[in-house]
Order: structure tokens, then C-alpha cells, then sequence
């Protein structure tokens, strides 16, 4: 099908002005409910007022080529949902901004700590504005209430618990929740008389029949449930930027679709109101939507130029554990595949049994170096969650959210982008940067005098525990006043237990409160310990403080020391004994964590995952004893060094069937680069072996180092080549040259 005027007439809306007219619309907005706040106002007042003001002065903005209502027009279009993202500000940061205060009012002393830990890249707490909390992005928004039971049925439950009620804050919160409920059904019916409005100078057909189907459709849906697949996909559309525009929070999963919206497609093709052909027309119309919302042709070079942060999920098992593989899940591989379609980003769960066809549709992009999703093992995860404490039925339902992170889906939402560095901790350890500890006022204790590995490794691990400790500790006491600064009444009235417990989610109202430590440098420490074992206290080639010197000279004249280190054994080159030490140290930052309490009372679990830290964060680390000099990458999760030329990817999966990837709760990922146009017999393959190991998180490009080199020669040739970065995917040729190369120097497998 032909999407040319879709395509042309939403870049033009979001590639350019979109910022400005946000910015004028927060600053209307803002000085209005200044004029309107009053001192006594509690923090849920606060944000229905908000709520009110944001829906009465927006201006609905309806495309003739689009059948979608959804965007207000008061956001950056690079935004997210998050108040303040990439320096645009929008009006949902109202309440906020103004209860910030809180946050630092309670201990200054303790806030200016953190900053110091931030400074020093120790770890880092979701938030870029000095919260103790991820209180902007990473909302995992649950909209399968709102299409079982519409706005209205989550009005009504709120209203029926308020005559419960038993304090002020329960009742501001259910009353808070009713306000909500009907703020949004005002602001989609105002779309309603926008469509109503346009229709009247619809330059032709389609956009006659585009409006007309808003026009009838806003004012009911979603205060009534959706009633078919299109209403259905409105509805995650619409929500996603109401949750953003409103709340000030950034939605980034529209959930499990292919479980989720089977059944309106089903009853759709079975009582004859739409085709198949009109349903993929739909889906590819919803995907284009937030695709078009950027210019994949900008150059990546900052920190996150490419991520729009918001995904979903195909694939899997349903409540039964039975392979999950359906016409709408089909429908959304190929129109992303034939749209080349880059975000939505995708998660596609798979496992030892999932169906050939399934396996095949998942890789006809990517074993043509089109890598726009993330493969995620069941076999590993599932288990992984169970341990964590969920039910297996709400195991089976897991999601993968923003970029990796696994989510009880309804039933949870996790601090995310909350880095603990334990490759800077080893930094400390080992360079024994002595004022830099009175700053942070942490002590690493120093290895120079360990008499044995055992001893080394054990202080090591204490110093991880003196991280894990404090890094627990402040975000604990600085954490547990959010639902004072910026409760989320939208937010929590689908989310689980919520409305039962008549508490905010901000205020410990959901069903689990557990948090995630998602851990930085796991494979560099491994190397670096397995190195320092080998060379120091196996073969005794070098002493411990002769090991010391070379790293602190950032190996400055011990190049054969250095390539000694590299050629250990090591993380990932299938050694059975590396693979064993690996396991062993994960299993202890698995009980090191478990000793603490998290910020909102629930248990810690860890993860392996890195962002573009790998570079940034990579650049400001010292040398390591795996041999790698200062400011060069670090590793991305579990991914093997670079710096080890690991030429068969067999190698890889054997070191993950040692790992017990149950202990992982917050999941892990590992880079795999296979050939370019390999056989989608040995794609499917390769994955059922994957499978079978402990890969979680899979982000699998295949290309040739040939291939992207002559793309940087000849970029006009490579339109589409499209490579998995890190928890997002770019057009090679819109990366940096300084990109590039961290690309290029990755490992390429056989």
C-alpha cells in the first residue's frame, strides 16, 4: 500500500516547530496555574488542576491522511512523555517543578552526596533532574482496562472505593483518579469537534472518511471500551500521549499488541466489518505514526539522539505457557518489515518451541542487516521472574520495556536507567583513588596486599557490597516522599492494586515494589579478575603489585603484560572454567543484592545491561587488568570484551549454558553479530540454540565488517542498513564517525 501522503503530511508537522509551539503552550499553561495555585493545596489537587488546565487550552492536531486521534500538540516530537526531555520542557511538569523542592528540602546534605556519585559515574537513579527516583521516563502505562472496560469502568470503580476511604490522601487519590477519567473524556471529545470541524474543508475522500471516522468515534471511545481492532489501536495511541501530555511521564510500552488486540481483529474478520487487507492497513497506519514522529536520517552523536523510548512486545506464551503466534502478530512484522519501520521498537520473545514460521517472519529483516528488534529467550527469562517472586501466570505475561527491561505486565513498574557501576568500583579497588573516596565518603579497601586470589576476590566483593549499601540507602531515604512532590493518578488507575489499595502507585500502591540494580562492566571485571588469577597466582609470570604498576601506568611499557591479560582465558570464549568463575560472581552480586531493601520496600534484583555508556562512561574509566587502556569502551552487558577476538559464536552460547540466568531477574543482553544474509534456516537455528542457553536480552545484528565499511564509502547504497545499537536501532549511515567505530571494533562472529 501507498503511504506517501501519511508520510509526507505528518513530517511536515513533526520534523519541524514542534518544540516552539510546546514551549508556548507550557508557558500559557504554567502562568495560568500559578495564578490559580493556593498554598494548601495538596499534591493531588495540584495535579487535577493540572490535568484541567493542560485539556481546556490544548488544540487537538488531526492529519486528513491519518484515522488517529492522538496528538495534543503540546510536546516536542522528539519527546517522550517526559517532562523535561532533551531540554524541551512541556506543561505536564507543572506540579512537579513546583513540589521539587521537596526532594532536596529534606536532606541537602545527602542530595549534594549523590550528585557526587553521579559525578563519579558509581551509579545512577533514572533521573537527570536530582530526583531519588526514575520519575520522568520508563512508565510501563497498562492499557488493558481501559480496552476491557473503557475510561468509564475505572471511573466508576474509583468512585464506588471512595466511599471506603479512611484518610485525606486515600480520598485525594480516588477522587483524583474520577477527575482524571473525566478530563480525559473531554479531551477526547474535543478531538471529536476538531474532526467535526474539518471534515467541512476535507480536500478529498479519504480524508472525508478519516474524519468522519474520528468525528464519530472520539466522542465514545476511550470513555466507552473499543468496540473494534481500530478503536482498540486508537486507544493505545490516544493514551500514550494523554499519560505523556498530562501526567508529565513517559509511556514506553503499548504492551503485549498481538495478545492483546487478536481479540477485536478476530471478531472484526468474523462478523465481516473490516478485511484482513483493511486490518494490516490499520496496523501500518499505527506504526507509521510514532515512525514519522522522526528523521532517522539525523546524525546520531550524543547520548540518546535516536531513542524515541517506547516499544512493544510479540511473541511469547499465553497464560498457559502455549506459543503465541497470530494473524496480528504476523500483520506487525510485515509492516514494519515492508515500512521499514524503525520505532515502535519491537521485543519478539521466543524459545526452544516456538513455531518455524514465527522464527522466520522475526529474521526475513534481520538476515538482511535490517536489525529493528530485540529477540528475548522465554527459556532464560521466565524463570528469571519466577525467582524474582511473580506467579508463573504473571511470569508467562512478562514484558520487555523501553530498551530491556523486563516488567510484570499490570502489575509493577520498576525504577529503570538505574546504573550501578561495579567496573568503576573496581576502578577504585584498583588505582586506590584515595580523595576521591573522601568525596564520594565511601572507602574501597585496596588489593596491593592480597596473599591469594581468594583474599583479592573477597575484598573486591566487599567493596561492591559498600556501593550496593549506600546506593540503597539514599535512594531509600531521599526516595519515599514522590507521592508528596508528583503522585500519578493516570498512571496508577490501571496499574494493579492500585485502586484496591486506594494508593497512588508514587505512594506503594501497586501489587510489588521491587527494584532493579542494573549492573555496569560484569564482563571487564570477570577478564580483569580471571587475569590477575592466572598471571599473578597460577603461573606467577608477574607479581601482584608488578600488575598493579602496569595497569596504573595505564600499561605503559608493559605491552607483553598487557597482551598476556588479553589472551586469558575470559568471559565468553567458551572456557569452561572462565564460564564457572563468571557464573560464581554473579551468583554473589545475586546475594549481595538480595541483603537489601530497595527504595519502596520490595527486594533488589540485578540485571547486565549498558546504554551508550559503553562510550561515555568508557572514556572517563582508568585501565583495567583484562587489558584495556584508559577511556576505551567498557562492555555492553554480558557482551564479551572486544578486546577478545572471539571468532565463533559457539564459543558465546557455550559460556552462557554456565550461567544461571534465573539470578537475573533485571535481565541481560548480549551483541551478537552473525554474516550478512545468512539462511533463515540458520537464523532459526542458531536461535532454538540460544534457547537452550542462558541468553536473555539478544540484540542480534548480521552484517560484515566489509559491508559497513563500504558503507561509510558509499552511504547512498545502504538506505536501510540498519543496525541494533544499544536498547535502540539507527541507520548505520546516520551514525557519527566517532559511532561507527565503536560498531566496527565489535565482535564478528562466524
Amino acid at each position: 500500500m501507498n503511504y506517501s501522503k501519511m508520510r509526507q503530511e505528518l513530517t511536515n508537522f513533526y520534523f519541524e516547530g514542534t518544540g516552539e509551539r510546546g514551549e508556548a503552550f507550557r508557558e500559557k499553561v504554567c502562568n495560568e496555574l500559578d495564578s490559580l495555585y493556593q498554598e494548601d493545596m495538596n499534591p493531588y489537587e495540584m495535579k487535577v488542576l493540572q490535568y484541567k488546565s493542560i485539556v481546556e487550552n490544548f488544540d487537538p492536531v488531526l492529519f486528513y491522511s491519518s484515522p488517529y486521534y492522538y496528538e495534543t500538540g503540546t510536546m516536542w516530537a522528539h519527546c517522550d512523555g517526559g517532562r523535561d526531555f532533551r531540554g524541551y520542557k512541556h506543561a505536564g511538569g507543572w506540579t512537579y517543578w513546583k513540589n521539587w523542592h521537596l526532594f532536596r528540602d529534606q536532606d541537602p546534605q545527602m542530595m549534594d552526596l549523590m550528585f557526587k556519585h553521579f559525578q563519579e559515574n558509581l551509579y545512577t537513579l533514572g533521573a537527570p533532574d536530582g530526583a531519588y527516583n526514575d520519575t520522568m521516563q520508563h512508565f510501563n502505562f497498562n492499557t488493558r482496562p481501559i480496552l476491557e472496560k473503557g475510561l468509564k469502568g475505572i471511573y466508576e470503580e474509583a468512585k464506588a472505593k471512595l466511599e471506603t476511604a479512611n484518610d485525606w490522601e486515600e480520598t485525594s487519590f480516588l477522587n483524583a483518579v474520577c477527575e482524571a477519567m473525566l478530563t480525559l473524556k473531554k479531551m477526547s471529545e474535543k478531538f471529536s469537534e476538531k474532526a467535526k470541524e474539518m471534515l467541512e474543508c476535507a480536500p478529498d475522500a479519504e480524508s472525508r472518511k478519516n474524519m468522519t471516522l474520528i468525528y464519530e468515534t472520539a466522542k465514545r471511545t476511550p470513555w466507552e471500551k473499543p468496540q473494534s481492532l481500530y478503536e482498540a489501536l486508537n486507544t493505545l495511541a490516544f493514551m500514550r500521549k494523554a499519560v505523556g501530555a498530562l501526567e508529565g511521564i513517559g509511556p514506553n510500552t503499548f504492551g503485549r499488541v498481538d495478545m492483546d488486540l487478536y481479540p477485536f481483529y478476530k471478531a472484526d474478520i468474523e462478523s465481516g466489518k473490516i478485511t484482513k487487507e483493511e486490518a494490516y492497513d490499520f496496523i501500518a497506519k499505527f506504526l507509521l505514526t510514532w515512525d514519522l514522529h522522526f528523521d532517522h536520517d539525523t546524525e546520531m552523536k550524543g547520548y540518546s539522539d535516536h531513542e524515541l523510548e517506547n516499544t512493544y512486545v510479540l511473541g511469547g506464551c499465553d497464560k498457559d505457557g502455549n506459543p503465541l503466534y497470530n494473524e496480528v502478530t504476523k500483520m506487525f512484522l510485515q509492516a514494519t518489515r515492508e515500512e521499514v519501520i524503525i520505532f515502535p521498537k519491537i521485543t519478539c520473545r521466543f524459545s526452544k518451541n516456538s513455531p518455524k514460521e514465527y522464527l522466520d517472519e522475526i529474521n526475513k529483516s534481520v538476515v538482511n542487516s535490517t536489525s529493528t528488534l530485540l529477540f528475548q529467550n522465554d527459556d532464560a527469562t521466565i524463570p528469571a521472574v519466577l525467582k524474582a517472586g511473580k506467579t508463573l501466570e504473571e511470569a508467562r505475561d512478562y514484558l520487555i520495556t523501553g530498551c530491556w527491561a523486563i516488567s510484570g505486565n499490570e502489575i509493577e513498574k520498576i525504577d529503570d536507567g538505574c546504573y550501578v557501576n561495579i567496573l568503576k568500583v573496581f576502578e577504585f579497588t584498583i588505582h586506590n583513588s584515595t580523595e576521591k573516596m573522601k568525596k564520594i565518603q565511601m572507602t574501597f579497601k585496596p588489593i596491593d596486599e592480597a596473599q591469594s586470589f581468594e583474599e583479592l576476590y573477597q575484598i573486591y566483593c566487599d567493596n561492591i557490597l559498600v556501593l550496593f549499601e549506600k546506593r540503597a540507602e539514599i535512594a531509600r531515604k531521599g526516595g519515599n516522599i514522590w507521592n508528596k512532590v508528583d503522585p500519578l493518578p493516570i498512571f496508577s488507575s490501571t496499574l494493579k492494586d492500585c485502586i484496591k489499595n486506594k494508593k497512588d502507585y508514587t505512594a506503594g500502591g501497586a501489587k510489588y515494589r521491587d527494584s532493579r540494580y542494573e549492573l555496569v562492566g560484569f564482563p571487564d571485571v570477570v577478564d580483569s579478575l580471571l587475569a590477575i588469577k592466572r598471571l599473578c597466582f597460577e603461573e606467577k609470570k608477574y607479581t601482584l603489585k608488578e600488575m598493579l604498576i602496569g595497569v596504573r601506568n595505564n600499561w605503559e611499557n608493559c605491552e607483553e603484560m598487557r597482551l598476556d591479560a588479553i589472551n586469558c582465558r575470559g568471559w565468553g570464549d567458551g572456557d569452561e572454567e572462565a564460564s564457572a568463575f563468571a557464573n560464581k560472581f554473579n551468583n554473589d552480586l545475586y546475594n549481595m543484592a538480595q541483603k537489601q531493601i530497595g527504595t519502596y520496600g520490595g527486594k533488589i534484583v540485578i540485571g547486565h545491561f549498558t546504554y551508550t555508556e559503553i562510550r561515555f562512561w568508557g572514556e572517563k574509566t582508568l585501565a583495567t587488568p583484562n587489558g584495556r587502556k584508559n577511556g576505551e569502551y567498557i562492555t555492553q552487558g554480558v557482551t564479551p570484551s572486544r578486546l577478545k577476538k572471539i571468532p565463533s559464536v559457539t564459543s558465546v552460547v557455550n559460556s552462557f549454558k554456565h550461567l544461571d540466568s534465573s539470578k537475573i531477574g533485571g535481565n541481560s543482553v548480549v551483541n551478537i553479530i552473525l554474516p550478512d544474509k545468512i539462511p533463515l534456516d540458520l537464523c532459526e537455528a542458531f536461535l532454538r540454540t540460544a534457547a537452550d542457553s542462558g541468553i536473555m536480552s539478544l540484540q542480534l545484528n548480521c552484517t560484515s565488517k566489509e559491508q559497513l565499511l563500504d558503507a561509510q564509502k558509499h552511504p547512498e547504497k545502504y538506505p536501510e542498513l540498519i543496525i541494533r545499537i544499544c536498547g535502540f536501532s539507527a541507520k548505520f549511515t546516520s551514525l557519527s564517525p566517532e559511532w561507527q567505530q565503536e560498531v566496527l571494533s565489535r565482535n564478528f562472529y562466524n
